[in-house]
């Protein structure tokens, strides 16, 4: 990209002092024009490139919330079975007033697990979210860069035409590249707050 506009920033100043060194002045104007569009352009990748980075280390929050998550189910069948096991003991006369209290303690384990699992599926579906809309904004940054390379080519297309009408329709995609990096911006996801459960985290 960066080579793109340095072909488009000669092509316009070559064309600027024409053949003979005079000064076009259509040229001056298609010459400011490149400049600011390359700069947005530059801001737009610079951006896009730090949310493709946001979405990456999401996704680690996500595999690892989700790993949590197993480890907690699996730890809830353990303690599902022990009860199980146990309470047929109970049941059978072994050793009843010793297992009764064995049974109830793995009986809350149960449950304890199964409303820390509750709490960290809702974390990780709110990060599954904010990652779908970092996804979005990405491509809507994407969206933008590709409307001002377009602008930048037109513009280039104005240094060796001479033509201003042109000038104008390279200056409209450029609105329209600006317009979609501020909407790019307005879908930027609130940052998801880095604490899972502190006790699925020691459990």
């Amino acid at each position: 990209m960066e080579e793109f506009a340095e072909a488009i920033h000669e092509t316009v100043h070559q064309a600027e002092h024409g053949s003979e060194g005079h000064r076009n002045p259509l040229m001056g104007r298609v010459g400011i024009c490149v400049a600011i569009t390359a700069t947005l352009m530059a801001l737009t990748t610079i951006k896009g490139n730090i949310v493709v980075q946001e979405s990456t280390l999401l996704q680690s929050r996500i595999n690892n919330t989700w790993a949590l998550f197993q480890a907690k189910s699996t730890k809830q069948h353990l303690a599902e079975n022990t009860k199980e096991i146990l309470g047929a003991l109970k049941d059978s006369g072994s050793s009843a007033a010793v297992l009764e209290p064995r049974v109830k303690h793995y009986e809350a384990e149960g449950l304890r697990y199964e409303h820390e699992k509750g709490d960290i599926k809702q974390q990780a579906d709110a990060l599954e979210e904010t990652r779908h809309l970092l996804h979005q904004q990405h491509e809507h940054f994407s969206i933008a860069e590709a409307i001002f390379s377009l602008s930048m080519a037109l513009f280039g297309l104005t240094a060796l035409t001479q033509r201003k009408a042109l000038l104008n329709v390279g200056l409209v995609f450029a609105v329209l590249g600006f317009g979609a990096g501020i909407w790019a911006l307005s879908g930027a996801p609130k940052p998801e707050p880095e604490h899972p459960t502190a006790s699925a985290e020691h459990h």
